[in-house]
């Protein structure tokens, strides 16, 4: 049983897992910040250490396990003690059965393998809730503000943290803008986790990733038969996000034949499978991202204009890293600190020639590859700075979108203007998909991120040049 007698004692953490290996790595993750594991290798085991121990201050829960399964575990811890956060972790997590942990009374849900930097977030949080008297485990500054001031400290950042504590608590649909990288779901993430739905889910659907065809059954389910290999029925992420927050990234890449139905999901607040007739009510809020103008593709009848406006009852403009430098050594700070302690490394800082080096590059890639470079610093670092050498930004510093010198144009015979230019596109266009295709290795949806296009415009360009994926993946030669 929880105790707050002595609040100035460690936490204690339950670890619950059947696999020696996971417990291990939990034990020393949660040990190494100060704080006391308790390991129990089943749930009938983990019952029996909760009933005795006179404090336990929250819960790593294994999903699967040979003798009690987690949820039944779940159940009971909550029976025992009704405020002890449980994490369940699995390493086969699904929405669903994310949806039914959380609706018994989970503080959280973790995939295995486990991403460092969600571990911090989650322990930091349940700390928190278990023992409310002590500070975050993880004490370096950047640890000590706000989940979505993680982004940066710079006044454009503190004007962003106003706008979100505005709109949080209110259901408003928000459209977050920015380049790719910029951290456009940190701000979803920190709307969420600022509402009156922050105990309900918070789940992402990158609209580009997935093909077309699928898009309308993963956002809104399907019925059993409903078309070829729908052999059971699948509740859609409108469903499972029901009470919590759905997060759209990339909506600009909504298909055409899609947003009719999201207008009217939108709308009517009721959802409809494909391949059923029947409306399911759900109660979600929306917030949705993009890397392009969403008023400008209106202007080009690519995007509906009555979503655009239904979506845009608050909007929020992400700024690039690199129209905020003050940012930079924050977050090279941040991730330096993560990774440092993710390798077990004694790194103190970065040199200012680093540093000078690190405000000097554009960064096209924004946060995210500021954190690439600052975790291959890391790892390549043999000192306790790290220098100038250990920052590998060669390749970074060109967008990718860029042109090269090699794309030129053909003149044969007397052609006319029209035709010579029509010929120097498609030729510019089938470098730039080669080019594209190559470096995320024959991924069309992530090539349509650096082009900064949609899927389906990458996949008719494919076919129209009979350019060969499978070549791609293969690294062959392509005809460019």
């Amino acid at each position: 049983m929880r105790s707050t007698a002595d609040s100035m004692s460690p936490a204690r953490v339950l670890i619950v897992d059947d696999d020696d290996s996971v417990r291990k790595t939990l034990c020393a993750f949660v040990e190494n910040v100060g704080m006391a594991s308790i390991e129990a290798c089943s749930g009938e085991q983990a019952l029996m250490t909760l009933r005795d121990a006179e404090t336990i201050d929250f819960i790593f829960l294994d999903l699967i396990m040979p003798d009690i399964g987690g949820m039944e575990v779940l159940k009971e811890v909550k029976k025992i003690d009704s405020d002890i956060p449980v994490i369940v972790i699995s390493g086969f997590g699904t929405i669903e059965t994310a949806v039914e942990s959380m609706k018994l009374g989970a503080f959280d849900f973790l995939c295995k393998p486990f991403d460092s930097e969600k571990l911090r977030d989650v322990i930091n949080r349940a700390v928190r809730k278990g023992k409310p008297q002590c500070d975050d485990v993880y004490h370096s500054a950047e640890d000590q503000c706000k989940p979505w001031e993680h982004l940066g400290i710079s006044l454009t950042m503190r004007e962003i943290t106003s706008q979100v504590e505005l709109v949080a608590p209110t259901d408003y649909t928000v459209i977050i803008s920015g380049e790719t990288g910029t951290g456009k779901e940190v701000v979803a993430r920190a709307i969420h986790e600022r509402s009156q739905r922050k105990n309900g889910l918070f789940i992402p659907v990158d609209c580009g990733s997935i093909a077309p065809t699928l898009l309308e059954s993963e956002l809104f389910g399907h019925e059993k038969g409903a078309f070829t290999g729908a052999t059971s029925r699948h509740p859609g992420k409108f469903e499972a996000a029901s009470d919590g927050t759905l997060f759209l990234d990339e909506i600009s890449n909504l298909p055409s034949e899609v947003q009719p139905k999201l207008l009217r999901t939108l709308q009517e607040k009721t959802v409809v499978r494909v391949g059923g007739n029947k409306p399911i009510s759900v109660d979600i809020r929306i917030i949705v991202a993009t890397n392009r103008s969403l008023s400008a593709m209106v202007r080009n009848r690519e995007f509906r204009r009555d979503l655009y406006y239904r979506l845009s009852e608050f909007e929020i403009d992400v700024p690039p890293l690199r129209q905020r430098r003050e940012d930079i050594r924050f977050l090279a700070k941040r991730f330096t600190d993560q990774c440092r302690f993710e390798l077990n490394k004694d790194i103190k800082g970065i040199s200012d020639k680093a540093q000078e080096i690190l405000m000097s590059h554009e960064w096209p890639g924004n946060i995210r590859e500021l954190r690439n470079v600052i975790r291959r610093a890391v790892l390549r670092c043999d000192n306790n700075v790290i220098e100038e050498n250990d920052l590998d930004i060669s390749r970074e510093s060109e967008p990718v979108k860029t042109l090269d010198a090699s794309f030129g144009i053909r003149v044969i015979g007397e052609n006319s203007l029209s035709e010579l230019k029509k010929g120097a596109i498609e030729q510019i266009e089938k470098k730039a998909l080669v080019h594209a295709l190559k470096k995320t290795r024959g991924n069309m949806a992530e090539a349509a991120r650096i082009l900064e296009t949609d899927y389906k415009t990458v996949h008719s360009k494919v076919k129209r040049y009979i350019i060969s994926i499978e070549q791609i993946k293969n690294g062959r030669n392509t005809n460019e």
